[in-house]
């Protein structure tokens, strides 16, 4: 008679390599800075705006969706983004449970904002490079946390145009993850702060975006 331990070693993925997909609540203010436009030419907006996620060790996606069904009542709003994105080890401690990081990173997104009723709408796409600073702690066998800020800088173009002016990003973010709550499924809990200055051609189009998120997700 012989018995069989089938109990199997729970999974150490290695520090700061998960894959986060997530859904998330954005508080967005779009802002003109130009004090002169009529009703009809300014998309300014102070709303609510839902927010996909998938994050990897190489590649983040995005997509921001607004509407009536988010609260917005004179505008939709979508946001389409793209980034790839390599994290330099600068430091790792011995115990291999903190690592400081520099992020280099490469961002294309798509904003637009239409009004309701009209064909009226703000339309940019841009292509940014930027790159900041990454920290990773393990803070105990389940749960890990990281800090990541990045300035970035490039350029904006509207519809029809090569170039439209410049556009200042600086985005950072705090994630808690929580470790094998589904076999090896864990549990993200993350805040995501984002500003955008649009440096357009002219000053119709120059408008601020300010947003704060926070979103939940699952591990892979």
């Amino acid at each position: 008679m012989f018995s069989v331990d089938d109990s199997s070693p729970v999974r150490q993925q290695q520090l700061g390599t998960a894959t986060v997909l997530s859904i998330g609540w954005e508080m967005g203010e779009f802002e003109n800075k130009n004090n002169n436009l009529v009703d009809i030419e300014d998309y300014s907006f102070d709303d609510n705006i839902l927010r996909l996620r998938l994050e990897t060790p190489g590649l983040n996606m995005s997509l921001g969706l607004g509407g009536s069904f988010t609260g917005m009542s004179n505008n939709s709003y979508l946001n389409i983004l793209g980034r790839l994105h390599n994290n330099i080890n600068v430091y790792m401690s011995d115990e291999r449970n903190f690592m400081f990081q520099i992020p280099i990173q490469i961002t294309t997104d798509l904003k637009r904002v239409q009004r309701n009723n009209t064909e009226s709408e703000f339309q940019l796409s841009s292509f940014i490079v930027g790159s900041g600073v990454r920290t990773v702690a393990r803070l105990s066998e389940r749960f890990d946390f990281s800090l990541k800020a990045t300035p970035n800088y490039g350029f904006s173009f509207s519809q029809g145009n090569l170039f439209g002016g410049g556009l200042f990003r600086f985005d950072g973010s705090t994630q808690l993850l929580i470790k094998n709550i589904i076999g090896d499924r864990g549990l993200a809990l993350s805040y995501h702060f984002d500003f955008r200055r649009y440096d357009v051609d002219g000053n119709r189009n120059d408008y601020d975006y300010t947003s704060h998120s926070i979103s939940i997700g699952i591990t892979f």
